[in-house]
């Protein structure tokens, strides 16, 4: 909050009309006497002050980091059926996705993260690190080529850039890797997906997490020529359809085999739950000290002068009594 009160910000205990009404309550019961009267005044005013809990920003918040003692790393779908409207509310396969490593990220405090994507070729977004923001960005950038650039999908694609970078892992201070594969496991290229299996001994966990539906979506995206949204049209036939992008189960199952890790249909319910609370337990490293931005607490300013008087109404009683 600008202005006079510079930037302070509030974050009231008891919602404001209702301790605005409680407030307005005190002050019409009132006293005998002009001075006991501002006295009932000040003391409603110090409580609804005290409720508000006045912030101001400080450099020197002190906070206990909790850390993983753990790489993570995403291996994104980048394709055009990645933006198949065939999740729960017609929700694309990538927002979902994007949404998923938002999650995991928010729940693995302290790990450090490296994001992949593949789409005719393979990408890394970042390297590792702990920067949640820098990772988030990367994340949000992601959008599949246009139609007129994409040669297909085949998820082996991505194999060998993922092998270098889990092999990289093990020169690194945490040698805890986590691998988390989001895709629809569809293969439109024609060719046959090469096995993962040699990529197991490099992990120590993570899944591999299916999007999409076997009815299929629709596929509606965004033209940066024409600076508008297309429907990907399926012109194998006459007359033309709107193409479909269904859900390969067959492929994502074999995917977990070979990664050793659980497969999750990410269509429903939220099942990485299980996952994240099993890595939090097996990987949490002991809290760090750390001295963050953030916003003090002020409001203890007004509870001495609240408590002086109180306590001068009851020894007033008291002596009265």
């Amino acid at each position: 909050m600008g202005g006079l009160l510079g930037d302070f910000t509030f974050n009231p205990i008891v919602p404001i009309p209702v301790m605005a009404v409680f407030c307005a309550v005190l002050i019409i019961f009132k006293r005998r006497g002009v001075i006991p009267y501002i006295r009932q005044i000040l003391t409603v005013l110090l409580l609804f002050i005290i409720n508000l809990r006045p912030m101001y920003p400080a450099d020197n918040i002190l906070v206990q980091k909790q850390n993983m003692d753990l790489n993570v790393v995403f291996v994104v779908d980048d394709t055009i059926s990645m933006i198949g409207d065939d999740q729960i509310g017609y929700e694309t396969r990538l927002d979902r996705a994007k949404a998923d490593m938002a999650y995991i990220m928010q729940n693995l405090p302290g790990a450090k993260i490296s994001v992949v994507c593949f789409n005719n070729n393979t990408h890394v977004l970042t390297p590792f690190t702990d920067n949640v923001d820098y990772v988030q960005n990367a994340i949000d950038s992601i959008y599949p080529l246009s139609p007129t650039y994409a040669t297909g999908t085949n998820i082996s694609v991505c194999y060998d850039t993922v092998e270098d970078i889990l092999d990289r892992t093990e020169d690194m201070e945490n040698t805890n890797t986590v691998l988390f594969f989001l895709t629809d496991g569809e293969n439109t290229d024609g060719g046959e997906m090469t096995s993962f299996g040699d990529l197991a001994e490099y992990i120590c966990g993570g899944a591999v997490m299916g999007y999409g539906t076997t009815r299929g979506g629709h596929m509606n995206y965004y033209d940066s020529l024409d600076d508008e949204y297309e429907m990907l049209m399926d012109y194998s036939n006459y007359p033309n359809n709107q193409a479909v992008t269904k859900l390969d189960e067959e492929n994502l199952q074999d995917l977990a085999v070979d990664l050793h890790v659980p497969y999750l249909y990410m269509n429903g319910d939220n099942v990485l739950e299980p996952v994240i609370d099993d890595l939090r337990e097996s990987f949490a490293a002991d809290p760090e000290p750390e001295y963050r931005q953030g916003y003090e607490d002020c409001y203890f300013i007004f509870v001495a002068p609240l408590v002086l008087l109180v306590s001068y109404e009851f020894i007033s009683l008291k002596r009265r009594g």
